[in-house]
C-alpha cells in the first residue's frame, strides 16, 4: 500500500494508523457506515496520549530552562 505519513513525533501510533489506512482502502463503501471506526477511535486515543506526553515533556523543559536562567540572574547580582 501506498500510505500517507504522520509526522515522525507519533511513531507509537503509526501502525495503527496503517491499520486504519488498511480498512478504509479495503472497504470503500463500509467506511461511510462506521466499519473502521474503531480503529479510528483507537488511533485518536493514541494521539492524544502521545500529545499529552509531548506536553509533559516540554512543560519539564520549559521548567528547567526557567530555572537556568534564574540562577543566572541570581549569581550575576
Amino acid at each position: 500500500m501506498n500510505y500517507r505519513s504522520l509526522a515522525a513525533h507519533n511513531v507509537a501510533c503509526n501502525e495503527i494508523f496503517y491499520r486504519f489506512q488498511d480498512c478504509e482502502n479495503e472497504h470503500p463503501y463500509r467506511r461511510f457506515l462506521g466499519y473502521c471506526e474503531h480503529i479510528q477511535r483507537e488511533m485518536i486515543k493514541c494521539m492524544r496520549e502521545q500529545r499529552e506526553i509531548r506536553r509533559v515533556q516540554s512543560w519539564q523543559l520549559r521548567r528547567k530552562m526557567f530555572e537556568k536562567e534564574s540562577g543566572k540572574k541570581e549569581s550575576s547580582s
